[in-house]
C-alpha cells in the first residue's frame, strides 16, 4: 500500500460554533500538537504527528509520519515522511523534507526568494509563484486552493475539493463537530477541520484498504 504521504506528504481541532460556511485559518500557540493514530482496515499502523513552536512571528511546524505493516517478522511496507516549515509573519519561507519509501531515501528543500519559492525536490526543480500551501493538511487554507504543494516530490497537486457539511467526528474518547472536504487530487480522501480551522480527521482509500486518521485529543 501506498497513501503517498496523504496527497504527497502521506496528509487541526476545536472551539466549535454551530455551521460556519467554511472552517477558519488557524493560528496554532507555542507547544500546540495533533498526535493522529493511523489505522489501516482498522489495525493501527502509525502515525502522524504535527508539533508547533512559536517564537514572536517566527512559525516552525514538524510533521513526522511513519507507517509499518508487518507480516510476523517480516516487514512488507514501511513509509516515513518528517516535514519542517518555517514561516515569519505568516509568509512560508522554508520547507525541508525527507522520506523514506520503497526502502529508499529522498530529499526535498525549498527556500523563499522574492519571486516566489525555489524549489528542489524529486519531481519538480524550479521557482514556483502564488499561493504555496505545503501538504500536510494542518492548515485549512489548503482546502481553499486548486493545488498543493507536495512536499515529497515538490510538484504542484491539482485538487477538485467539494464542501461536503457539518459531521461528528472521534476525538479521543468523545465526538466534535466538523467540517468535511472532499479532495480528489492523486488519490481521493476526506479531510475534516472544526471551526477553528484545526485539523480533526482523515480517511481515504489506497491500494484496497481504508486509512483512518483518529485523533487523539484535543490540544489545550
Amino acid at each position: 500500500m501506498r497513501p503517498r504521504a496523504i496527497f504527497g506528504s502521506v496528509l487541526a481541532a476545536f472551539a466549535l460554533f454551530s455551521t460556519p460556511a467554511h472552517a477558519q485559518d488557524w493560528k496554532p500557540s507555542d507547544g500546540d500538537k495533533l498526535v493522529f493514530d493511523v489505522f489501516r482496515d482498522g489495525s493501527k499502523f502509525g502515525s502522524h504527528v504535527v508539533v508547533f513552536k512559536q517564537t514572536g512571528d517566527d512559525l516552525t511546524v514538524d510533521s513526522d509520519i511513519n507507517l509499518k505493516v508487518n507480516i510476523g517478522p517480516l516487514t512488507v511496507f514501511h513509509y516515513v515522511h518528517d516535514v519542517t516549515e518555517r514561516y515569519s509573519a505568516s509568509r512560508l519561507m522554508s520547507v525541508a523534507a525527507k522520506t523514506k519509501k520503497d526502502g529508499r531515501w529522498k530529499q526535498l528543500a525549498a527556500q523563499a526568494t522574492e519571486g516566489g519559492l525555489i524549489v528542489a525536490g524529486a519531481a519538480f526543480k524550479g521557482l514556483l509563484s502564488g499561493v504555496v500551501i505545503p501538504s500536510t493538511h494542518w492548515n485549512a487554507a489548503e482546502m481553499k486552493q486548486a493545488a498543493m504543494f507536495s512536499t515529497e516530490t515538490g510538484a504542484m497537486l491539482p485538487m477538485k475539493i467539494t464542501d461536503m457539511g457539518i459531521e461528528q467526528v472521534k476525538v479521543g474518547a468523545g465526538t466534535i463537530e466538523a467540517r468535511r472536504y472532499n479532495v480528489k487530487s492523486e488519490i481521493e480522501a476526506n479531510f475534516w477541520y472544526d471551526a477553528s480551522g484545526r485539523w480533526v480527521k482523515c480517511a481515504f482509500t489506497a491500494q484496497g484498504s481504508k486509512v483512518d486518521y483518529v485523533l487523539r485529543e484535543l490540544p489545550s
